[in-house]
Protein backbone atom coordinates (compact mmCIF):
# COMPACT_ATOMS: atom_id res chain seq x y z
CA UNK A 1 0.00 0.00 0.00
CA UNK A 2 2.57 2.64 0.73
CA UNK A 3 4.67 1.65 -2.60
CA UNK A 4 1.35 2.47 -4.34
CA UNK A 5 0.69 6.11 -2.25
CA UNK A 6 4.56 6.76 -3.26
CA UNK A 7 4.33 6.20 -6.68
CA UNK A 8 0.70 8.26 -6.79
CA UNK A 9 2.83 11.20 -5.44
CA UNK A 10 5.77 10.70 -7.87
CA UNK A 11 3.09 10.52 -10.97
CA UNK A 12 1.25 13.36 -9.73
CA UNK A 13 4.61 15.64 -9.27
CA UNK A 14 5.51 15.25 -12.62
CA UNK A 15 2.33 15.93 -14.22
CA UNK A 16 2.54 19.31 -12.57
CA UNK A 17 6.30 19.78 -13.62
CA UNK A 18 4.97 19.07 -17.30
CA UNK A 19 1.67 21.37 -17.18
CA UNK A 20 4.02 24.33 -17.04
CA UNK A 21 5.87 23.29 -20.04
CA UNK A 22 4.39 25.09 -23.15
CA UNK A 23 5.85 23.57 -26.35
CA UNK A 24 5.24 26.06 -28.64
CA UNK A 25 6.39 28.88 -26.20
CA UNK A 26 10.43 29.85 -25.95
CA UNK A 27 11.08 28.07 -22.51
CA UNK A 28 11.63 31.50 -20.39
CA UNK A 29 11.26 31.02 -16.73
CA UNK A 30 9.76 33.02 -14.20
CA UNK A 31 12.64 33.75 -12.01
CA UNK A 32 10.39 34.71 -8.83
CA UNK A 33 11.65 33.16 -6.05
CA UNK A 34 14.34 31.66 -7.43
CA UNK A 35 17.55 32.42 -5.48
CA UNK A 36 20.15 30.11 -6.58
CA UNK A 37 21.74 30.42 -10.66
CA UNK A 38 19.87 28.26 -12.18
CA UNK A 39 19.82 27.70 -16.32
CA UNK A 40 16.84 26.61 -18.52
CA UNK A 41 16.83 25.92 -22.02
CA UNK A 42 15.88 28.28 -24.71
CA UNK A 43 13.51 26.40 -26.82
CA UNK A 44 13.40 28.88 -29.77
CA UNK A 45 17.31 29.22 -30.36
CA UNK A 46 19.46 26.61 -29.26
CA UNK A 47 22.60 29.29 -29.08
CA UNK A 48 21.15 30.65 -26.40
CA UNK A 49 20.24 29.76 -22.89
CA UNK A 50 18.16 31.45 -19.65
CA UNK A 51 19.81 32.15 -16.65
CA UNK A 52 17.65 32.83 -13.43
CA UNK A 53 19.80 34.61 -10.62
CA UNK A 54 18.58 35.86 -7.75
CA UNK A 55 15.39 35.90 -9.34
CA UNK A 56 16.11 38.09 -12.43
CA UNK A 57 16.27 36.98 -15.75
CA UNK A 58 19.12 37.05 -18.53
CA UNK A 59 19.35 35.64 -21.72
CA UNK A 60 22.92 34.17 -22.46
CA UNK A 61 24.57 32.77 -25.90
CA UNK A 62 26.79 30.32 -26.25
CA UNK A 63 30.11 30.19 -27.56
CA UNK A 64 30.21 30.23 -31.32
CA UNK A 65 30.09 27.04 -33.22
CA UNK A 66 28.27 25.20 -29.85
CA UNK A 67 24.49 25.02 -29.09
CA UNK A 68 23.26 24.30 -25.46
CA UNK A 69 21.88 21.37 -23.47
CA UNK A 70 20.11 20.85 -20.63
CA UNK A 71 22.52 18.69 -19.36
CA UNK A 72 26.07 19.39 -20.22
CA UNK A 73 25.57 23.42 -20.87
CA UNK A 74 26.82 24.78 -24.53
CA UNK A 75 28.58 21.96 -25.98
CA UNK A 76 30.28 21.39 -29.54
CA UNK A 77 27.35 20.78 -32.71
CA UNK A 78 28.88 17.29 -32.87
CA UNK A 79 27.73 16.21 -28.97
CA UNK A 80 24.53 18.46 -29.80
CA UNK A 81 21.02 16.80 -30.12
CA UNK A 82 17.67 18.24 -30.67
CA UNK A 83 15.35 17.41 -27.50
CA UNK A 84 11.66 17.54 -28.14
CA UNK A 85 11.06 21.39 -25.74
CA UNK A 86 8.29 19.39 -22.92
CA UNK A 87 8.89 15.21 -22.07
CA UNK A 88 6.00 13.21 -22.88
CA UNK A 89 3.12 12.82 -20.30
Amino acid sequence: MKFVFAFALIIAALACINADCDPDGNGQPDCTGVTARTVYRNFWDPTRYWVCSSGQLSSENCPINTGFLTIGGCVDWSKWDWVAPCPAA
